[in-house]
């Protein structure tokens, strides 16, 4: 980086007189540290400017309950790059017999001390600032990943659950594993992981329920299938490939079907 060098003051410093020679031309008995007629002081200010370029990475944890059964952890590690720029001024003062020579030691020594100092701060906020920023990422994305994690485990879990029951005979208004319907076993599944805030019927429980699209729907998540009106007359859960297990209906029993119509909507619970 370039650098200014500014000189801030000069003085003549004496340290002894010229002493009278002797009659063999010597100086005579004065100090022979006294010859030197004087010093000269030159005081110099340089100010540098550096620039760093620094990479650290930094991991995190974090963990998310989907339900007060579900919960998941994850550990994330990111990368940050961050570029700091610092200033720095040092003075310093020589002397020497000449002032030329006192001045171009103190621009030497100065320049040096200025450059270094300067790029030592100027990584030193650099590092600060990417390890911070790296660690903030680290965070967020780890919360993200739990939060999928929990998520995607909670899924998996209740289409287990839901599976289990196979073959449980269809019982209007049944909430127990001697009869469904088909609102009685969603809401018996998704107790088994916690869930227990959904409503009996099938019209309420969507209500319950997030909506989310169609293609965004995962294991785990609620198929409502309504009529004309929007009234919403069956509920099952999304298995997977395009499959739901419910409890069908009268005369059969809990299955894993495909979904027969376009016409459903997707809801998630909180």
């Amino acid at each position: 980086m370039p650098l200014g060098a500014v000189v801030t003051g000069a003085a003549l410093t004496l340290t002894g007189g010229i002493p009278a020679q002797a009659a063999d031309g010597s100086a005579g008995g004065q100090d022979e540290a006294l010859n030197t007629a004087a010093l000269k002081t030159a005081t110099v200010k340089v100010s540098d400017t550096e620039t760093a370029k620094i990479t650290r990475k930094a991991t995190a944890k974090a963990s998310a309950r989907y339900t007060k059964k579900v919960k998941a952890t994850a550990s994330v590690t990111a990368w940050s790059t961050r570029t700091a720029k610092a200033t720095r001024s040092v003075t310093v003062t020589t002397k020497a017999t000449d002032y030329s020579t006192a001045l171009a030691e103190a621009k030497k020594q100065a320049k040096k001390k200025a450059h270094e100092r300067a790029k030592s701060a100027a990584i030193a906020e650099a590092k600060k600032q990417a390890v911070a920023n790296s660690k903030k990422k680290a965070k967020h994305r780890a919360e993200q990943k739990a939060e999928k994690l929990a998520f995607d485990k909670f899924g998996k879990e209740v289409v287990a659950d839901a599976a289990k029951l196979k073959g449980t005979p269809y019982k209007w208004g049944g909430t127990t594993r001697s009869g469904f319907d088909c609102s009685g076993y969603v809401g018996y599944v998704m107790r088994q992981s916690g869930v227990t805030h959904l409503s009996r019927t099938s019209h309420a429980m969507r209500g319950d329920t997030k909506k989310i699209s169609k293609r965004a729907k995962k294991k785990g998540d609620l198929v409502f299938f309504a009529n004309s009106g929007g009234k919403v007359y069956h509920v099952g859960i999304y298995a997977g490939s395009g499959k739901i297990w419910h409890s069908p209906g009268s005369g059969r029993s809990v299955t894993k079907a495909d979904i027969w119509t376009s016409s459903y909507t997707v809801g998630r619970v909180a």
